[in-house]
């Protein structure tokens, strides 16, 4: 279980390291500048968020999870809104929140800081504002999904408490039915990718059932607002047939790029997400490069697919060295967080 829940974090940690460089550039892009696909930590260059970084540093992606983590960690695993705004406040003091906070995150660490020096970006998730109304992501925001494993890793192998659990913590961030289904999903897959005996089929299916049960628990809520938007469950259902229909792995994924997108809306990142972790038979960094060279939110991708397939197959799936590195890159300590968790699943 301690290689499961390690490789879940490592997976993911590794996903948003590799992704920082490709971030935001398009596929061609990435093989234009590169020389090829990336498939090990590059330092970002000048013109991605996380240039000036060094090569195996994570972003956002991972470090708003990590420290979420670690709050969960001191409450055994009790997961709140109110856990997950104070996790945020810590980030928000962080390295991380300047170069990386987006447009949703940035927006509710300042009002949950008071910070009247707000600027226009901060205020485009305000429901009523122009630029939201054309925009569903500017609330969507991928950003939930990213930071939905770690209550999928505290569920015990219970996939409705890690439903629940995810509704909570994504309140804390993203009160919308579409953002809290897609993570949802998340947590539910990850859940199900700790147990011993399961397949890309279960995982899959968990994923899908998340994303059904976590929106209809939003829909229930009286704090949760509701706009026009991409359903998070009919992607998936539309990244499992494109998988499906390819068959081979890098059509499959120029079809999920194509036909549902990989930018930060969640209705794109988590079921283009899924349909890699798929199209690649769950294996770990076979997933993990697909994510990294996809094109965009390449960070959150890449970070979410690690996380379900390391959970799935454990940190020895992943490339030897990796953990020394993340853990001394970016001065975090994987190996206590997973031993951490595995104690309250005694």
């Amino acid at each position: 279980m301690n290689q499961k829940i390690l490789g879940s974090i490592l997976g993911a940690a590794v996903g948003d390291a590799m992704g920082a460089a490709t971030e935001t550039k398009s596929a061609r892009q990435i093989q234009k500048f590169f020389g090829g696909r990336v498939e090990e930590f590059k330092t970002p260059p000048e013109d991605v968020l996380a240039r000036g970084r060094k090569a195996g540093q994570v972003t956002d992606a991972f470090s708003i999870p990590y420290i979420l983590t670690e709050h969960l960690i001191d409450e055994k695993g009790q997961a709140s809104k109110k856990l997950g705004e104070e996790a945020l406040i810590e980030w928000g003091k962080t390295e991380y929140f300047e170069p990386f906070a987006g447009m949703t995150t940035r927006n509710v660490v300042n009002r949950l800081n008071q910070n009247d020096k707000m600027d226009m970006w901060s205020y485009i998730g305000h429901l009523g504002n122009k630029l939201y109304k054309g925009h569903y992501y500017a609330l969507s925001s991928n950003g939930a999904a990213s930071k939905a494993y770690p209550e999928g890793l505290f569920s015990n192998g219970d996939i409705e408490k890690a439903i629940c659990d995810t509704v909570e913590i994504t309140m804390s961030s993203h009160d919308d039915p579409y953002s809290i289904s897609g993570a949802c999903a998340i947590a539910a897959a990850v859940s199900e990718a700790t147990k011993e005996n399961t397949s890309v089929y279960e995982i899959i299916k968990a994923a899908h059932y998340g994303s059904i049960r976590g929106e209809e628990l939003a829909r229930k809520r009286d704090d949760i607002w509701t706009y026009p938007g991409p359903s998070v469950t009919k992607r998936i259902e539309m990244a499992v047939q494109i998988v499906m229909h390819c068959g081979s792995s890098p059509n499959a994924i120029q079809e999920l790029g194509e036909r549902i997108g990989s930018g930060p809306a969640i209705a794109e990142t988590v079921p283009t997400a899924l349909g890699i972790f798929i199209a690649n038979q769950g294996d770990t960094m076979p997933s993990i490069y697909d994510a990294v060279n996809i094109g965009d939110e390449t960070c959150a991708i890449a970070c979410i697919v690690g996380a379900v397939a390391g959970a799935y197959n454990g940190a020895d799936s992943i490339t030897e060295g990796y953990l020394d590195i993340i853990e001394e890159k970016n001065q975090m300590n994987l190996r206590r967080q997973a031993q951490e968790i595995e104690k309250l699943w005694k």
